[in-house]
């Protein structure tokens, strides 16, 4: 694996952890909650690994 390989997985675990913590936090009351959120965060997470992609030159 390559430095920036390695770097991009970080990226990527970090901005999981991030988009499932916030899920979790705020403690929805129900299930469609649960999901809707969980899409959000997912939708998110997406967009900010391509940001992070383009920033870093990949």
């Amino acid at each position: 694996m390559t430095k920036h390989g390695f770097f991009q997985g970080i990226g990527v675990g970090v901005l999981a952890g991030a988009a499932i913590g916030m899920a979790v936090a705020s403690a929805p009351s129900c299930g469609a909650e649960v999901r809707r959120m969980t899409r959000k965060a997912a939708r998110t997470m997406d967009h900010m690994k391509d940001d992070l992609s383009d920033r870093m030159g990949f």
